[in-house]
């Protein structure tokens, strides 16, 4: 009797426990993840050959908050502001592919990401196309004015 009592105590008692806990691991869900408000193809769009294409230097870039990077930056025009929204005509590229859209909401770009951007003032907020760190990406970002 007491051989059995040991067995159970050492061999199925862990068992269970162990079951019991993947359960409750496979149980969890994370929660509802909100849908992103753009879409999230990325279509290519030509870079104008009348419009000067310039590199943005990522020297000065800083994480924002989730998704979104922002960086202050020297352009030759002010960008959107609370009194003229989408007064901004930066377009911005990612290896040549345009992202956006433009004027996005800041709380968007933190939250959702995928490419959305905004000229606000003499910065710039922006998110990857896929999310990742622009920094370690590997890849060019460039803007024009059109």
């Amino acid at each position: 009797m007491k051989t059995i009592i040991k067995s159970i105590r050492n061999v199925v008692l862990p068992i269970i426990t162990t079951t019991i806990m993947v359960a409750a691991i496979n149980g969890c869900k994370k929660a509802d993840q909100p849908k992103p408000t753009v879409p999230t193809t990325t279509t290519v769009t030509p870079q104008p050959q009348d419009e000067t294409i310039k590199t943005i230097s990522l020297i000065g870039l800083r994480v924002d908050s989730g998704f979104c990077y922002k960086i202050g930056y020297d352009l030759p025009e002010i960008g959107d502001s609370n009194t003229s929204p989408t007064v901004s005509k930066l377009r911005l590229f990612e290896n040549g592919v345009e992202l956006g859209p433009a004027h996005s909401n800041h709380n968007d770009i933190r939250n959702f990401g995928l490419g959305q951007f905004s000229h606000w003032g003499n910065s710039l907020y922006f998110s990857t196309s896929d999310n990742t760190n622009p920094l370690t990406n590997g890849r060019k970002y460039t803007y024009t004015m059109k």
